[in-house]
C-alpha cells in the first residue's frame, strides 16, 4: 500500500478527484481506488463525497522519510541510512527480527504507519490511529550475552522521558518496568525483543487517540494532544527520538543501567507506593527503587528487601 502518497494529495481538506490523485501521486486511478478503501477500513478519517472524490476529515499527515534522515544524519549517519518508514507492516519489531536472519541488523530502524500485529507486553495488542501515532522499532547489537541487557528497557525509558520532556515541557514518569506515564495515564509503552546479541527495541507513542481508540484500552490511557504545550509533528518526534536513541544505547552499551538508575528512580511514579506483584508467588510491599540490573526493589511488611526481577505491579490504594 502506498497510503501516504494518496494522503500527501489531501492535505488541503477539501474533495479531490481519484484522476488527480492519480497524477499527482503517479499511480493508477485503480491504485488509488484501492488505497482510498482500505485507508477508509483501517479507521483514517477520509470519505467518499462523490462517486469519483474522497475527502479527508481532518489532516492526517504522513511520516516525511526524507525529513528524519536528513534530521537523524546530524548525530548518527548509520541510523540515518538505515531507517525505513512503512504505510503498513504487521510489527515493526517482526520486521526487524526478520531482517536478522539475512543480515546485521545494527542501528536499523523501522516506523510504521499502521500495524496490524503491533503488539505490547505479553502478547497484548498495541491499539492507536493509522497515520497518527508513533510506531517505531530500533535494533541494536551489544555483541554480549543476553544477559548484559538486564536493565536495558528501564534505560531507554529514561531515555524516551527526556526526549518527551524536551518536546512537551512537560513532567513525566515511569513505570516499572517499561511504561511511560502523564499524569498517572500511559503515555507510551516500550517492548524489548531479543535475536543472538542484538535486541530490538519497540517503542508505542500515543500522539492522537480517538474515543474508540482509549475504548478498547483496559488503563488510563493519555496522548501527547491532550498535552498543553505539544505542536511538534511526528517527522520531528521521530528524528528527535532517533538521535535520543542512537546517544543513549551508546551509553549503555558501555556503562549499561547505572547513569540512568538515578533519573528513573528519580520519576518513578510509584516511588514509595504499596503495591502488589504478579505471577506465581505475588508479594505485596512498598516499591522503593530499582537495583544496577533493574529489578525492582520491594520493601516487605517485614522489613525484608526483595528484588522483583519480572512481572507486573498494581497500585494499592489511590493517590
Amino acid at each position: 500500500m502506498n497510503g501516504s502518497a494518496v494522503l500527501d494529495s489531501l492535505q488541503n481538506l477539501k474533495p479531490v478527484k481519484l484522476s488527480k490523485i492519480s497524477i499527482q501521486s503517479g499511480l493508477s486511478v485503480e491504485e488509488v481506488e484501492s488505497i482510498v478503501n482500505w485507508l477508509i477500513e483501517i479507521g483514517v478519517p477520509l470519505i467518499w463525497s462523490s462517486e469519483d472524490r474522497v475527502k479527508l476529515l481532518r489532516q492526517v499527515i504522513p511520516l516525511d522519510l526524507d525529513y528524519i534522515r536528513k534530521s537523524v544524519a546530524v548525530t548518527d549517519s548509520d541510523i540515518a541510512q538505515r531507517v525505513t518508514v512503512l504505510d503498513h507492516v504487521d510489527s515493526t519489531n517482526e520486521f526487524l527480527l526478520n531482517l536478522a536472519t539475512q543480515q546485521s541488523i545494527h542501528k536499523h530502524a523501522c516506523i510504521a504507519e499502521y500495524m496490524s500485529a503491533g503488539r505490547g507486553r505479553r502478547r497484548r495488542k498495541w491499539s492507536g490511529s493509522a497515520y497518527e501515532n508513533v510506531m517505531l522499532s530500533i535494533a541494536w547489537d551489544f555483541s554480549k550475552d543476553i544477559r548484559f541487557l538486564s536493565g536495558l528497557s528501564l534505560a531507554v525509558a529514561v531515555i524516551v522521558v527526556q526526549c518527551l520532556s524536551e518536546l512537551t515541557n512537560e513532567a513525566l514518569q515511569v513505570k516499572w518496568p517499561n511504561d511511560i506515564l502523564w499524569e498517572y495515564r500511559k503515555l507510551s509503552g516500550i517492548l524489548l525483543e531479543t535475536r543472538d546479541t542484538a535486541a530490538v527495541i519497540g517503542i508505542g507513542i500515543n500522539c492522537s487517540l480517538s474515543d474508540d481508540n482509549r475504548n478498547t484500552i483496559d488503563q488510563p490511557v493519555a496522548c501527547l494532544s491532550d498535552l498543553p504545550d505539544y505542536s511538534a509533528n511526528r517527522s520531528v518526534l521521530v528524528s528527535r527520538l532517533l538521535c535520543s536513541l542512537g546517544h543513549g544505547l551508546e551509553i549503555f552499551m558501555k556503562q549499561r543501567l547505572e547513569p540512568f538508575r538515578q533519573e528513573w528512580m528519580q520519576k518513578h511514579a510509584y516511588s514509595n507506593r504499596r503495591i502488589l506483584t504478579d505471577g506465581m508467588n505475588p508479594r505485596e510491599g512498598t516499591a522503593i527503587g530499582i537495583d544496577g540490573d533493574g529489578a525492582l526493589l520491594l520493601k516487605l511488611d517485614s522489613g525484608e528487601i526483595i528484588p522483583v526481577q519480572a512481572g507486573e505491579i498494581s497500585i494499592l490504594g489511590e493517590r
